[in-house]
């Protein structure tokens, strides 16, 4: 398609996009009175200021800007309160009185912008949250292979010819470097485990790794520990490697990742860690069933709101909002309205 097509086909899109929005936020159940007792749970991962250096290795579906973060707690607090999702769980369980509408904020890996960022601001507003922290990666660097993945497509590395593993980045080099492009390679990538997908990066030597990999890209114990001990943040689990737990090898690996990454994070936070969030909202009958053993709550990536009348505690929806979905009021408001 030519660039006019393009952008003739965009500008009759957004008109389009924008009425739908609007129907969407007026028809919402944001602003309805519910009959039951309704949950949103809001997933974020990255806030990231728009000119910063770490955005550019990162899918646009994992980012907000902190005017953009700002924005939606603003627009959150005309709606309905802001609650700890375990505080809510608790009061659940204990057959305690519920709002009619409330919603928890969740963020996923424990990334140290969101101690640079979202902390200051949740803590300015009086607002809590929560973050599922991935247990034995905490305070380290490129931790994750789909922003190794985006690192080398960026640095047109020819080191991804050297594996057949990674032929569908290698196919992204010698074109414009594409952040969209980058995130569909890494979905297709996704057909491979974890461990094929590490080791295929490893095989290809420490000229792999990424330029700034001195640095951490998940918050050191100390930040996460201050989070913690403020109120602001509650932590939760997010396995030991965020391995996608329907790739479990074995119900040895599966107890670790599931059972382990507690363990380990209640010896750090020196208290009990009551919720869980599946990698990539990926999981199969075993692993939910022993989440279900040894957690009072766990988050999925299932769009949805949670109504008392279907609740499942162990599958609790989310919404999913970032810069692409929820930059203005309207778009926020329409992601709010459950609407789709």
């Amino acid at each position: 398609m030519t660039s006019f097509a393009t952008k003739l086909k965009q500008t009759i899109k957004r008109p389009v996009k924008a009425a739908l929005n609007l129907g969407r936020d007026l028809r919402g159940a944001h602003r309805a009175r519910p009959a039951e007792p309704t949950l949103w749970v809001l997933m974020y991962h990255r806030v990231l200021p728009a000119d910063d250096p770490r955005c550019e290795t990162e899918e646009p579906g994992m980012v907000v800007t902190p005017e953009t973060f700002s924005m939606h707690l603003e627009e959150l607090q005309r709606w309905m309160p802001v609650v700890a999702l375990a505080d809510w769980v608790k009061r659940y369980k204990a057959g305690e009185p519920l709002p009619e509408k409330a919603c928890a904020i969740t963020f996923d890996d424990g990334w140290l912008d969101n101690y640079q960022y979202a902390y200051p601001e949740l803590k300015r507003r009086g607002l809590v949250a929560s973050i599922f922290a991935v247990a034995d990666k905490v305070g380290q660097a490129a931790p994750f292979w789909p922003n190794r993945i985006a690192d080398l497509v960026l640095r047109q590395s020819p080191l991804l010819r050297q594996h057949p593993v990674l032929a569908p980045a290698a196919g992204l080099l010698g074109q414009p470097y594409s952040r969209d492009a980058v995130s569909a390679c890494i979905q297709t990538l996704k057909q491979h485990s974890e461990d094929t997908l590490n080791a295929a990066l490893n095989s290809l030597g420490e000229d792999a790794q990424p330029e700034n990999s001195l640095s951490p890209d998940l918050m050191p114990w100390p930040a996460l520990l201050e989070m913690d001990a403020s109120g602001v943040f509650s932590v939760g689990s997010h396995t030991c490697t965020h391995r996608r737990l329907n790739h479990a090898s074995s119900p040895e690996q599966r107890q670790e990742e599931i059972v382990g990454s507690r363990q380990r994070l209640e010896q750090q936070l020196g208290h009990e860690v009551p919720l869980f969030c599946f990698p990539n909202g990926d999981y199969d009958d075993a692993s939910l069933n022993l989440v279900r053993e040894q957690y009072q709550a766990a988050v999925t990536t299932q769009n949805g709101l949670n109504r008392l009348s279907s609740l499942d505690l162990h599958q609790l929806y989310r919404i999913g909002v970032h810069e692409g979905n929820a930059k203005t009021p309207l778009q926020f408001r329409a992601r709010l309205s459950g609407l789709g």
